[in-house]
């Protein structure tokens, strides 16, 4: 590769047709230029230029040499405005990826029109993974709404906390009938739960190890698990085939309770402490439209 200084002294001795009228340009020596055009032709293994004592031209190689050169250093030039008119520019296509839709309808969606407003050349892609994210095969932009899990298999990652939440426990009034209301985590071992297939092991129950503690203390209870679903839990909780942990803020819990068609479980023993992360990327700069989008919606929480 040549260095781009190199290139534009060899032009400049061409333009000016002398070393001196041309180091005075570049603010440099004659010396300094004359050891340049030496080097480039020591390298090209060509002479550039036919001297003599009055006057120095152009050989011809020198001339094609130039032609060649002067398109190298057109091209530098557009990438040099190119890259300066796009500096801090939020622009590009951003891929999102959740593993639940309903991340999206209660912390994304309902903001999309103001985001785009507000960043209108941002591209934003958004999918759905409700199995493991492998960050090598899922090179997405941003991990939106996954536990911590995602850290540790992945200490590259940069997160960003969204919100702490409530884990809580429900079910159906015809399940409780059928089986009877636990008063604490000893009394289920009977029960049923439904859970998620990727969840290890995918047959637990969340609970918070002793009751009302402000020590948040996640403990695991292993039950049977007749139903084991990526998405829909609260749905099948509802249709009495078991009970269900889920965040007490989401909308259709809140709607389920509001109906009376699920109804609170071992409440004491809620686990308070389940944090929601976003996680991106960890670059030396980071991408503008990366940065938009975390503050953005991050602006946001106090609505979710």
């Amino acid at each position: 590769m040549f260095k781009t200084e190199t290139l534009i002294a060899f032009t400049l001795v061409a333009k000016h047709r002398s070393f001196t009228l041309a180091a005075n340009a570049q603010g440099q020596t004659p010396m300094a230029m004359s050891k340049q055009v030496s080097q480039l032709e020591k390298r090209l293994a060509e002479p550039l230029f036919e001297r003599s004592t009055r006057k120095i031209r152009l050989t011809q190689f020198g001339q094609e040499f130039l032609l060649r050169v002067q398109k190298i250093l057109e091209q530098h030039d557009a990438m040099a405005h190119w890259l300066e008119s796009r500096q801090g520019e939020f622009s590009g296509t951003l891929n999102v990826v959740s593993q639940s839709s309903q991340t999206y309808d209660e912390t994304v969606f309902p903001w999309l029109a103001e985001f785009h407003h507000c960043y209108p050349n941002i591209e934003l892609v958004f999918e759905v993974q409700e199995s493991v994210i492998d960050i090598d095969k899922n090179p997405y932009d941003i991990y939106w709404g996954i536990d911590e899990y995602l850290g540790i298999q992945h200490p590259s990652l940069k997160r960003r906390s969204l919100w702490k939440a409530q884990l809580g426990i429900f079910a159906s009034p015809e399940y409780l009938t059928k089986f009877g209301t636990p008063n604490s985590p000893d009394e289920l071992k009977n029960h049923k739960v439904i859970s998620h297939p990727h969840s290890d092991p995918s047959n637990i129950l969340i609970v918070n190890k002793v009751a009302n503690s402000q020590q948040h203390e996640m403990e695991f209870v292993v039950l049977d698990a007749p139903m084991k679903t990526v998405s829909g839990q609260s749905k099948f909780a509802v249709s009495g085939l078991g009970l269900v942990n889920a965040l007490v803020d989401n909308n259709d819990i809140k709607a389920y309770l509001a109906n009376g068609q699920l109804l609170p479980v071992l409440e004491k023993y809620w686990y308070s402490s389940a944090e929601i992360y976003i996680y991106y990327h960890q670059v030396k700069l980071e991408q503008p439209k990366v940065r938009a989008f975390i503050d953005f919606f991050l602006s946001k929480r106090k609505y979710w």
